[in-house]
């Protein structure tokens, strides 16, 4: 699971690196020929999709999301180790429910052989597929922390900083 988020953590660093050319490329462009990248906004929108979604899973086993430490650390161990599990639980139904979407999207858009209107005709499916594979690794990391929080929480033992 590691090296797969260390894959995705990649892509999306290449997507953001991507990124920042392309829309230099654009401004320089716009000034310099006056016409800028065809399709920019496209690409841009496509180059997205890694570079939020794909560090997700990575982001969940370092436990790096945002959290209300001030309010939770209030409670008694026992209460905040069951807080967590209630917690990978309610994520687990949001991306559940994300995943479901964009499974139903992905497989509407391969089908239809949808298109983006522009220079390029760029088709729109690669972006569902990405989306896919990237809350898909989210949803699984969730089940793992799930896991490793609910173990926590009947043992009675703290669970692990990191994953």
């Amino acid at each position: 699971m590691k090296r797969i988020e260390n894959a995705l953590d990649t892509v999306a660093a290449v997507a953001i690196v991507a990124l920042c050319i392309l829309i230099t490329a654009n401004i320089v462009a716009r000034e310099v020929i006056k016409t800028g990248v065809p399709d920019i906004i496209i690409i841009v929108q496509e180059l997205m999709i890694p570079a939020i979604l794909f560090p997700l899973a990575a982001a969940t086993a370092a436990r790096g999301h945002i959290a209300i430490d001030v309010i939770s650390n209030f409670f008694p161990a026992p209460l905040r180790r069951w807080i967590a599990v209630l917690a990978a639980l309610i994520g687990l139904v949001v991306v559940t429910v994300l995943l479901m979407a964009g499974w139903m999207e992905f497989w509407k858009t391969l089908h239809s052989n949808a298109h983006y209107g522009g220079t390029f005709q760029w088709p729109k499916w690669p972006g569902r597929a990405l989306f896919v594979l990237a809350i898909a690794m989210f949803e699984l990391r969730l089940l793992h922390v799930l896991w490793v929080d609910l173990r926590a929480a009947v043992t009675g033992r703290p669970a692990p900083e990191t994953l």
